[in-house]
């Protein structure tokens, strides 16, 4: 083995083959020795076997992995995914495969919570409404649509992971009245560090005045909010969802929001994305759209590059990365014979650092 390869997803570059993002932590690849890195030259919505076959690391961005994606893939050891979700990657045709899947989730809280409360502020403020009827010359009007404040209302959080802990603790600055969480895997004893009332999913969708989506695209969370659970929320709550678009039946939530069911809604994620633009969604005052990337900062991927990066050296040097997701495959015969074959080939020769 004479050359450890990393391969980018090609979505981290624009048409000319140049990279989007000013920081990815690929310094932390260069000047090792025998590591190379590159992008994958052509995006594709689900990867192909010749795009994946000749890395040892694959660190992606957009890119399904389904099991016709790995077929022949015998070189590829992990894949790091750029982001905490990985509902796009087939993890048991990739344990199958001694193939370790790995996630960035410190470098995702701080920015997808600050965008949480971007949305919270912005639909109680009315700001996209205002914005357009001034830019119309609507300037009166623009005055008439009151907001209201986040202050003394009820928050309530589907899951209670990181990054809806650290909405949390960004949002005590509102002096919310309660908050609320329904995640059937949170104990009680986390519940009260993160001074939150742990409730059912009905009781929390009856109480909240914003419903705040946080929880991971399962077989069980799929469809969660449907028409029966948009019938218990209150005529003004506010539903904001960062997660994953599937967690809600869109369908049942446009009916909710064009019969004044709901109040309003902020969604960064949709059941299929791109969103189209003759979605209804696209025309409601009441609603705030943008493309499953309110959280992109360049601190965001500066964090989650440089996770992946030192994912992908941990690799070289024939030790498992932290943050895996398919942790079956740490005892796999395949990934492990993968790992002492780095280890014989660059560890042994003083090249890993």
């Amino acid at each position: 083995m004479n050359q450890f390869r990393v391969g980018f997803s090609a979505d981290f570059c624009d048409q000319q083959g140049q990279p989007v993002f000013p920081d990815l932590g690929l310094s932390l690849l260069e000047g090792i020795p025998r590591v190379s890195h590159e992008f994958v030259a052509e995006y594709r919505d689900e990867y192909s076997p010749h795009q994946l076959a000749d890395y040892d690391v694959v660190i992606s961005l957009k890119p399904k992995v389904t099991a016709q994606s790995l077929h022949g893939v015998s070189r590829l050891c992990a894949i790091g995914r750029c982001g905490v979700g990985y509902d796009n990657i087939d993890l048991e045709a990739c344990t199958e495969q001694g193939i370790a899947v790995f996630i960035t989730p410190a470098g995702v809280v701080r920015p997808v919570a600050e965008s949480i409360v971007l949305f919270v502020l912005a639909l109680s403020h009315n700001l996209l409404r205002k914005d357009r009827l001034v830019r119309r010359g609507l300037w009166a009007e623009s005055a008439r649509p009151l907001g209201r404040e986040p202050r003394q209302r009820i928050f309530g959080t589907i899951g209670l992971g990181n990054i809806a802990s650290e909405a949390i603790r960004l949002l005590r600055a509102f002096d919310i009245g309660r908050f609320l969480a329904f995640d059937p895997y949170i104990t009680p004893d986390r519940a009260v560090q993160h001074g939150v009332e742990a409730v059912s999913l009905e009781e929390l969708l009856r109480l909240s005045d914003y419903v705040l989506v946080n929880c991971p695209l399962t077989p069980q969370t799929r469809g969660l909010l449907g028409k029966p659970q948009f019938a218990l929320m209150k005529p003004d709550a506010m539903l904001i969802n960062t997660a994953r678009g599937p967690i809600v039946d869109e369908s049942a939530l446009i009916e909710a929001l064009q019969t004044g069911r709901i109040g309003g809604a902020a969604l960064d994620v949709f059941e299929k994305e791109p969103l189209s633009p003759d979605s209804p969604l696209a025309t409601m005052e009441n609603v705030i759209l943008t493309s499953h990337s309110i959280a992109w900062t360049e601190e965001l991927f500066r964090d989650m590059g440089r996770i992946d990066c030192q994912g992908a050296l941990a690799i070289y040097r024939g030790e498992a990365p932290d943050h895996v997701v398919n942790p079956r495959v740490l005892s796999h015969p395949a990934f492990l014979q993968k790992l002492a074959g780095y280890k014989a080939a660059f560890s042994a020769k003083g090249d890993a650092q």
